[in-house]
C-alpha cells in the first residue's frame, strides 16, 4: 500500500537525536495503526558514529540512504527524496520531536487543500514556548535592517521580519511567504516540478529558495499550528556539528548566495556597501559627541 506521507530526515553525527526523532515518529498513533501510513527515510552524510544503527533500532522499517560524505542539507534532501514514493513529502530535522497526530493533521489538510504546495509546522522550543518559525520574503530595507541589527530595535522591529514573522502569536492558520526548514511538508510531484532544492545552498536558505521559486509559480505555503513539532535546535543539529561560529559562516554564505541569486549582484553589493557605511556614520556620530564634548568644556 503506497504510504500518505515520506518522511526524510537528513542526518549527520546525530545518532542520539536521530534516535529521538525516528521513536517519536514510531510512536505516532497514526503510524501505530497503520505501519504503512509513513515512509520513513534516513539520507545519512557519511556520520561516523553509530546513527545507522541506531536509526534501523529506532524505527522499523526505516529505509536509510548512506551517502558516504557529507552532501549537506540541500543535496541530502534531494537523495532523499528521490527514493520517496508518496505524494507528500516531510523533511524533518534530525533535532526534532513530533507531537501527536503531526503527520495525521498534515495528511488530512493537504486533501483538503489541493492548492497548497508547501507548509510549516508550528515549532515549539524545548521548554514550550512558540518558536518564530516562519516569515516573508526580505526587501533591499529589511534585508539592511537584518543584517545591521537595527532590526532589533523597537522602531524598526515590524520591518525586519525577514524568516521570523512578529508581533503574532502562531496560533492560527494563515498563507506565509516562507517557512522554517525544521519541519516543512512539500507535495512531491511541486517537489519534483521544480527540481528539488537548489545544491548550492550546503545548509541554511533553501527552503527559503525554495518558497521563492514556489511563489513565482503562482502556489501556496502556508502555516499550520495543528502540526507541532518540538526542536531542539540548541542542543543539537548544525550547531553541535559547525560550533557557534561555523553556523554563523554557513548563514551568511548561503543568505549571499541567495541575495545575489534572487536579486542580482547590485542589490548585493548596494547593500554590502550600506552596511559598511554605517560604521562611517558610527564614527562621524562618536567624532561629533567628543567634538561636542570638548566645546563644552571650554
Amino acid at each position: 500500500m503506497m504510504p500518505k506521507v515520506s518522511v526524510i530526515v537528513v542526518s549527520y553525527n546525530a545518532a542520539d537525536q536521530l534516535e529521538s526523532c525516528l521513536r517519536s515518529l514510531a510512536a505516532l498513533p497514526e503510524v501505530q495503526r497503520d505501519a504503512s501510513f509513513a515512509q520513513v527515510i534516513v539520507s545519512d552524510n557519511g556520520s561516523a558514529d553509530d546513527s545507522v544503527a541506531r536509526a534501523k533500532l529506532a524505527f522499523p522499517g526505516v529505509e536509510v540512504i548512506e551517502n558516504k560524505a557529507n552532501l549537506g542539507f540541500a543535496k541530502g534532501c534531494n537523495a532523499g527524496a528521490r527514493s520517496a514514493t508518496a505524494p507528500l513529502l516531510f523533511f524533518f530535522n534530525p533535532d526534532a520531536v513530533a507531537h501527536r497526530a503531526l503527520l495525521e493533521n498534515a495528511v488530512a489538510y493537504f486533501d483538503a487543500h489541493p492548492d497548497v504546495a508547501m507548509a510549516g509546522t508550528k515549532l515549539l522550543d524545548e521548554d514550550g514556548s512558540v518558536a518564530e518559525s516562519c516569515g516573508e520574503f526580505d526587501t533591499w530595507w529589511q534585508s539592511f535592517l537584518r543584517s545591521s541589527a537595527w532590526g532589533d530595535l523597537p522602531m524598526f522591529r515590524t520591518q525586519a521580519n525577514g524568516y521570523k514573522l512578529r508581533q503574532w502569536d502562531y496560533s492560527t492558520e494563515r498563507d506565509v511567504d516562507l517557512v522554517v526548514g525544521a519541519a516543512m511538508f512539500i507535495r512531491r510531484d511541486v517537489f519534483e516540478q521544480q527540481g528539488g532544492f537548489d545544491e548550492r545552498f550546503f545548509l541554511y536558505h533553501e527552503e527559503i529558495d525554495f518558497a521563492h521559486r514556489l511563489r513565482d509559480a503562482g502556489k501556496r505555503v502556508v502555516f499550520l499550528p495543528q502540526c507541532v513539532v518540538t526542536h531542539l535546535s540548541e542542543q543539537g543539529g548544525s550547531r553541535k556539528t559547525w560550533g557557534k561560529a561555523g553556523v554563523l559562516n554557513w548563514r551568511q554564505r548561503s543568505r549571499r548566495l541567495y541575495w545575489i541569486k534572487r536579486h542580482g549582484r547590485l542589490w548585493y553589493w548596494s547593500l554590502s556597501a550600506a552596511l559598511a557605511g554605517r560604521y562611517v556614520l558610527y564614527v562621524a556620530i562618536v567624532a561629533g559627541v567628543v567634538v561636542w564634548i570638548r566645546s563644552v568644556l571650554r
